[in-house]
């Protein structure tokens, strides 16, 4: 039939700012031909449009003009949907399976081992300790090395009070010098272990079955404390910081 016009069907699409020559080329590729374009501050509106494909007569009589143009009212509002809302609609349904799915459980946290408890050194235990307890030599270089190997561990050795002086102008702060095993003038073996600047209630952690009101030089003690420095400057002096001190 001569003089026939086109027939376009049209659509119209909303494309996020910045994906437009995206959504103009796939449109393009699909038959249609952009008419026109308006900006938002979001998004851009295109509208698009496209021969209607002819309908042979027969097909037309056969299903009436209401259903041809009921279809094509049904294929223009599905072309009606933005690729952003398709691709909002994946992503929920995607969301959806996910949710769906149980989440994986939690991989149990390994248990932290428990800290080991350094073994209090002793004359049974430590051949260095022993040796020193009784080394005449209480600057010698076997104090030192064993100040520098061993500080920070605890050691336990049986001892007696060899002075106790004011520290400083302190009436109740005292250091205090610590000899091996019991007082006895002959034996002169063992560091000058020393107890500096202590309370004796407070520092040095009195204990024994019968804790005396007052203690001087003499008086004979379980000596457990913790080696800190060897002082050779200030008379050769093994520091020692008390953990307990019991009367024997």
């Amino acid at each position: 039939m001569t003089g026939e016009q086109t027939q376009y069907e049209v659509t119209e699409i909303k494309a996020i700012r910045g994906t437009e020559a995206k959504t103009i080329t796939k449109k393009q590729q699909e038959g249609w031909e952009l008419v026109t374009q308006q900006q938002g501050t979001l998004r851009t509106t295109m509208t698009f449009r496209r021969p209607k494909p002819k309908t042979p007569w027969r097909l037309w009589a056969a299903v009436g003009g209401a259903g041809v143009i009921l279809a094509g009212i049904i294929t223009i509002g599905a072309l009606q949907e933005d690729d952003s809302d398709a691709s909002t609609t994946e992503a929920v349904a995607a969301t959806s399976a996910e949710q769906a799915s149980p989440p994986p459980a939690p991989e149990q946290a390994a248990e932290p081992a428990a800290p080991e408890t350094a073994e209090i050194l002793t004359i049974d235990n430590n051949e260095d300790l022993a040796r020193i307890l009784h080394d005449t030599d209480q600057c010698g270089q076997p104090v030192a090395d064993f100040a520098t190997q061993y500080a920070g561990r605890t050691i336990q050795f049986d001892g007696h009070i060899a002075a106790m002086n004011n520290h400083g102008k302190y009436k109740t702060r005292y250091d205090i010098l610590i000899g091996a095993r019991d007082f006895d003038e002959r034996d002169g073996g063992g560091p000058n272990f020393q107890f500096q600047d202590v309370n004796i209630v407070s520092d040095l952690h009195l204990i024994g079955p019968d804790i005396p009101d007052t203690l001087g030089v003499k008086d004979t003690l379980r000596v457990t404390a913790v080696v800190e420095e060897f002082e050779e400057k200030r008379g050769c002096l093994l520091q020692l910081d008390p953990v307990s001190t019991e009367i024997r």
